[in-house]
């Protein structure tokens, strides 16, 4: 399991106090991804303001301390060395570098970045909270994913989405011999005269299509999801610095609703799935639209579509899923699996949480799985 810094209260500025010209308050936990647990060991955190790029050089040094659900504290910060926009930035590293994001190399806690705020304008941080990754590619650019700070987690980041980038990040590397690669690497590194076309449905926050868009230059790609989501979406997409030839866009589409044409037109080899199986009354839908996208006769340059679904098991329930998948024709390709970190359960002797990741093909009008 991963932790994330949340704020239960956005960095806010105070009037003057003694000994400072003024006073940035916060408040924060320490949560899953779904806020069902809190962090239960004691781990010291570094708290840096950030003054148009430049790093407060004297960290806060707040303790968080197993049992507890919000830690507030403060900064008394002299006007003088502050003089423009600030950022609060709590992270349970030292320097400030963005959390490094592979499959050895899962953060075991998310850092936070505020949104701006300002002594002569507004002095309350946006409800909102950045997330920086670093995916250790030549080329590639930090990801930066902005998420909402309440209490809906629909568009919060959750740890099926960063075992999955992680994954997609392995699949995108060189291999020495391709003719042995796995049929979705082969698709990901196939030389292609049009760019290749991405579906992510359920997108939330944007993290697995705007990452693959990031590393896999030419890569054109649809981020779908309720219309709520369309917001976060929106700033996430306006500042992805996508690949050479990448494009990203978005689209609002319910499971339950006829799908837009927009979509159903489209020709996507990759359909992603992330942290979606978890709610066992909406697979159905989530199933049927699937089989509204693949279309068991359609042809992609003579190959299939991939649906590529990542999942963190949470309850039996989900298990229908599978079921449902094969009643509508679908089969399994691949099947991986990535560890996630807890020091604590391993402390306890409990088993550790993997995001489990499936390829699926369609099967075609002659029973034979459409594969890449």
């Amino acid at each position: 399991m991963v932790f994330y810094i949340r704020f239960l209260k956005v960095p806010k500025i105070f009037p003057l106090t003694v000994g400072a010209d003024f006073t940035v308050k916060t408040t924060i936990t320490l949560t899953s991804d779904l806020g069902d647990e809190f962090l239960a060991q004691d781990i010291g955190l570094f708290a840096y303001l950030d003054c148009n790029g430049v790093i407060d050089c004297s960290p806060l040094r707040p303790e968080w301390k197993a049992g507890m659900r919000a830690l507030p504290f403060e900064f008394c910060v002299n006007k003088k060395s502050m003089a423009g926009p600030l950022r609060l930035c709590i992270s349970g590293h030292r320097p400030t570098a963005a959390d490094q994001l592979s499959t050895t190399r899962m953060p075991e806690l998310v850092s936070a970045w505020s949104g701006f705020f300002d002594v002569s304008g507004s002095r309350e941080a946006p409800r909102k909270i950045e997330r920086r990754f670093d995916l250790n590619i030549s080329g590639c650019a930090e990801l930066s994913i902005w998420e909402e700070t309440g209490e809906s987690i629909a568009r919060h980041i959750w740890d099926a989405s960063l075992g999955l980038v992680a994954h997609l990040r392995v699949l995108l590397q060189p291999q020495s011999d391709p003719a042995t690669s796995s049929p979705l690497r082969q698709l990901l590194h196939t030389q292609r005269s049009i760019p290749l076309r991405v579906l992510e449905l359920g997108a939330g926050c944007g993290i697995a299509g705007l990452a693959l868009a990031q590393m896999r230059s030419d890569s054109h790609v649809m981020l779908t999801d309720l219309p709520e989501a369309m917001d976060i979406l929106s700033l996430n997409i306006a500042g992805a610095r996508l690949a050479s030839g990448s494009h990203v866009e978005q689209l609002p589409l319910d499971w339950d609703a006829e799908l837009p044409r927009t979509v159903w037109e489209r020709r996507f080899e990759l359909v992603l799935v992330s942290d979606c199986t978890y709610n066992a009354d909406s697979l159905p839908a989530l199933v049927r639209t699937l089989e509204a996208v693949v279309w068991e006769e359609r042809e992609v340059e003579e190959k299939g579509t991939v649906v590529l679904v990542a999942m963190k098991v949470r309850h039996e329930s989900e298990e229908v899923f599978f079921e449902l998948m094969a009643g509508a024709g679908f089969t399994l390709v691949e099947q991986w699996s990535v560890s996630l970190p807890d020091r604590s359960r391993g402390a306890l002797g409990r088993s550790l949480d993997v995001v489990e990741i499936y390829a699926f093909g369609r099967l075609g009008r002659d029973g034979e799985s459409e594969k890449p």
